[in-house]
């Protein structure tokens, strides 16, 4: 790893970015403003000693940035930001860089722009990396288009979108207020953001994820959701068949013989969205190199998605659940709805208003969700080829929280979990990959007959 070659990287890129660059301080109104700052590559990116005992260890790394996700904060007299370079070897990697931001720099789909946009292509040293655009399925409006039969399609889309705005407005404010999910063994306490975590990984076949969601006419996100939810409802099924072995003769006898997993659980997912299209790579380039103005910001809004705790016979059943809820969620301006509430909350009632709200919105459901396209190809980091991109997010009272990331046709599925809650976070990963699998050979067997 050469470290002067990231340092050097770093000054004629990422420190040209104002966030990176600038610290926050309150005005004389109380009002908290971004202060530009000369900044000390040194106080940033951060060598830490090594045992040459943890040299063989494979989950050095991984060990090393759980305890990072619950380390003190960065020090707010200094830009909020570290790069960990870590010259060890891991199960996939001769060495690893760990880069710490705080949330307020940026949401995850910008800050990963933000990162693509300081590397090049492996094989063309002056290229930005590719990312795959979505396209639009959407019909053009022929000349055949009857008007009168458009104009009715219409209507009714908008009566879709004013229906599914308003149930998910009113599911959002009432979990704000009251509805919460089960009490579930994957279900944290308060306070949990704060418990030590335990991070775990598996790469997949973006190749499998596309065969997975022809089958059932979705896309590769809900195919993420289905493998989430049939992965956390085995290790639920698990959780409550090991907590049933540890009853009493009595206590079985009044159950009966219903299944270990209760009915009715009420499992959600938060999901953070942007409400604007994330910066190009490109613009953000060249606001590192020029200095200009690129779009930025914490446009942020939430949306609650339920996880049916059903057992389904058809493993693509749980993909086709999924892909009926995120058909409703395109539809709804939930979204919008909440970041603009939140944005409203804020100047009213203040930042610490907001965030009271939002925390709360948040402890009242079980897990959070991201996806985040990657690269289609190898990139480099000033000279460094990336094997793998591992995302994740710490600091918000969920025990579990789940990401996946493509690169390079692969998907990477990672899950970071509160230890003091789930048990074995390395088997709720395999439960996921298992779900994953079935449905791939499901969906395989459906193509041949």
């Amino acid at each position: 790893m050469d470290v002067e070659a990231i340092k050097t990287g770093l000054e004629t890129t990422l420190i040209k970015h104002k966030r990176f660059s600038s610290i926050v301080k309150e005005d004389k109104r109380g009002v908290l403003k971004w202060l530009p700052v000369d900044v000390n590559i040194d106080d940033h990116v951060i060598l830490p000693f090594i045992d040459p005992a943890d040299s063989c260890n494979r989950d050095f790394v991984k060990n090393y940035t759980a305890k990072l996700a619950t380390a003190p904060p960065l020090h707010p007299s200094r830009p909020l930001w570290q790069i960990h370079l870590l010259r060890v070897r891991s199960e996939e990697a001769a060495s690893s860089l760990v880069m710490r931001v705080h949330h307020s720099l940026g949401d995850g789909v910008s800050l990963m722009s933000l990162l693509l946009a300081c590397t090049r292509k492996a094989s063309d040293s002056q290229s930005l990396p590719t990312i795959p655009r979505q396209t639009s399925t959407r019909p053009s409006n022929g000349r055949g288009r009857l008007t009168a039969l458009f104009f009715i399609m219409a209507l009714y889309n908008l009566f879709l979108v004013i229906l599914y705005t308003t149930v998910d407005i009113i599911h959002f404010l009432a979990t704000i207020v009251w509805f919460k999910d089960s009490k579930t063994p994957i279900k944290g306490y308060p306070g949990v953001e704060s418990s030590p975590k335990q991070i775990e990984h598996a790469t997949l076949s973006l190749e499998d994820f596309k065969i997975v969601k022809t089958a059932v006419n979705g896309t590769v996100n809900d195919v993420m959701l289905g493998m989430t939810t049939a992965g956390i409802l085995r290790y639920l099924e698990r959780e409550y068949e090991a907590k049933a072995e540890g009853i009493s003769k009595s206590e079985k006898r009044n159950i009966g013989d219903k299944q270990s997993l209760p009915s009715n659980l009420r499992v959600r997912s938060a999901i953070l969205v942007n409400t604007r299209p994330a910066p190009g790579l490109h613009d953000l380039a060249d606001m590192m190199k020029s200095g200009k103005e690129a779009r930025w910001g914490n446009n942020l809004g939430y949306l609650i998605l339920p996880l049916l705790m059903v057992k389904q016979q058809n493993p693509l059943d749980y993909v086709r659940t999924a892909t009926g809820m995120t058909r409703k969620k395109k539809l709804s301006l939930e979204g919008p709805f909440t970041y603009a509430s939140g944005k409203l909350l804020m100047k009213l009632a203040g930042v610490k208003a907001a965030t009271a709200v939002t925390y709360r919105m948040i402890s009242h459901t079980s897990i959070s969700f991201s996806n985040i396209v990657g690269p289609v190809e190898e990139v480099e980091f000033f000279g460094h080829p990336i094997v793998h991109v591992i995302p994740t997010v710490s600091g918000h009272p969920h025990s579990i929280t789940i990401h996946f990331q493509s690169y390079m046709e692969r998907v990477v599925l990672v899950i970071a979990a509160a230890s003091e809650v789930i048990r074995d976070p390395k088997q709720l990963c395999i439960d996921c990959v298992d779900a994953f699998d079935r449905m791939k050979q499901a969906a395989i067997a459906s193509h041949q007959s």
